[in-house]
């Protein structure tokens, strides 16, 4: 009797996964990582690569950086009030204290100022360069010329700059109320005896305009305190 050997399959099929085995570990690994010539390689090969190229977020950042420091090399004084001692002041720090020192005195000058603005703008009331520049010129000869006046304002911490604002803000009062402050022949009259001392002027005619340029600057005040008050209790204002 011939007996049939019922291992000779199986030994087929162990060889079969043997060999295949075999031939996936003996295939040599490629590597997963990026060849670092690709990119120059694939722009070599097409140009459209450049523009179909996308920065990762690490770039983006690399260059923020490099340009922060390039930008505080040579813009310093956007970031560094002084140093002592090679020691920095920054910026910041300075806001911080004049926002806390100052902040509530500034903030209201400021309101105010956005106050009296919006109700010139309501009024149609404007006010030129060639009104500040005769106004500042009426100052100027008052008080003696151009460099006392420069002296003067030096003294009070103030600059040209500064003071054209305020003269602006004293000539937008004197528009929207003027016709409010009138001065009648007896207050002048009036003004001028009790006040003759006081006046710069000697001649009658002098001494007249200035009595009525005084009277009327004093009911300016008091009209435009009185309604401002009112101006700022009817404004919309949120401080944060």
């Amino acid at each position: 009797m011939t007996r049939i050997n019922q291992k000779g399959p199986k030994n087929r099929e162990t060889k079969r996964r043997t060999s295949q085995s075999f031939s996936k570990t003996s295939r040599p690994k490629t590597d997963s990582t990026p060849n670092k010539k690709s990119f120059l390689s694939k722009i070599k090969q097409s140009p459209s690569a450049l523009l179909n190229y996308r920065p990762s977020k690490g770039a983006y950042l690399l260059l923020l950086a490099i340009g922060l420091v390039l930008l505080a090399s040579y813009k310093k004084e956007w970031f560094i009030a002084a140093t002592v001692n090679n020691t920095p002041v920054s910026n910041l720090e300075l806001q911080q204290r004049l926002n806390k020192q100052y902040r509530e005195q500034v903030l209201t000058q400021m309101i105010n100022e956005k106050i009296l603005l919006n109700e010139a703008g309501k009024k149609g009331v404007t006010i030129s360069n060639k009104e500040l520049d005769n106004k500042v010129a009426e100052v100027e000869t008052k008080v003696g010329g151009s460099k006392m006046l420069d002296s003067l304002l030096s003294s009070q911490g103030q600059n040209r700059d500064s003071f054209r604002q305020q003269l602006k803000f004293q000539l937008i009062i004197e528009k929207i109320y003027d016709g409010e402050a009138t001065v009648s022949a007896q207050e002048v009259e009036k003004f001028i005896t009790e006040n003759k001392d006081r006046l710069q002027a000697t001649d009658s005619a002098g001494q007249q305009k200035e009595a009525q340029d005084l009277l009327k600057q004093e009911k300016l005040s008091q009209i435009f305190a009185e309604k401002f008050q009112q101006l700022k209790q009817q404004a919309k204002i949120r401080i944060f």
